[in-house]
């Protein structure tokens, strides 16, 4: 498969949409409560190829050759992607693993280092994902958050770009985790972000 596989994936399980406004047109009405729905539902299932594509880009410091555990994606707080990455779980593996897909209702109940991938969706409280964050941290779990401003200790953080959602990455958190993260998928991020001023090694 030739790369950028991301946008493959995001083709094949047909969650992009074309569309566009001639100049001069006149300005669409505010979207109706369905079509925010269905924005949301299109956003949620971008967001679960992206996590799923980041889990197959990466390689984990702790997995030997031949580990066949399930690679597992916690999700938490609620979100709509958690559905629309069971769907890919049922269809694909990672690595050669299968995935499980571990939903967590609050940053309280999370398992530190039971997942290889943790997704913290914007529902969840500035605060607590602060204190999620520290929790994780000197692990090698990848850390993925949905916040305005990129919080210390994740490594990838979803935007939304001009109505696209697109995501940045801290190759030094990446690095403080021992994560190698594919030069292809580095290509995708929209900007590498320094570490904190704050952090230590």
């Amino acid at each position: 498969m030739r790369f950028p596989a991301i946008l493959t994936w995001l083709t094949l399980l047909g969650v992009l949409c074309a569309g566009g406004k001639a100049v001069g047109e006149t300005p669409p009405a505010p979207p109706t409560e369905q079509e925010t729905i269905v924005r949301i539902a299109k956003e949620d299932n971008i967001k679960a190829v992206y996590l799923y594509s980041f889990g197959r880009f990466t390689n984990w410091p702790d997995r030997l050759p031949g580990d066949d555990s399930p690679f597992r994606v916690g999700i938490v707080g609620p979100s709509g992607v958690q559905k629309s990455l069971m769907k890919i779980a049922r269809k694909r593996t990672i690595h050669d693993r299968p995935i499980e897909v571990v939903p967590y209702q609050s940053a309280e109940d999370v398992v530190v280092d039971a997942c290889d991938l943790l997704f913290v969706s914007s529902a969840i409280q500035p605060v607590d994902l602060t204190s999620l964050m520290l929790r994780v941290r000197g692990t090698s779990v990848l850390t993925v958050t949905e916040s305005p401003s990129r919080p210390e200790g994740t490594v990838v953080n979803f935007v939304e770009t001009s109505g696209a959602i697109q995501f940045e990455i801290d190759l030094e958190e990446a690095k403080r985790k021992s994560l190698a993260m594919d030069a292809r998928l580095l290509r995708q991020g929209i900007k590498m972000l320094p570490s904190s001023p704050n952090q230590g090694p």
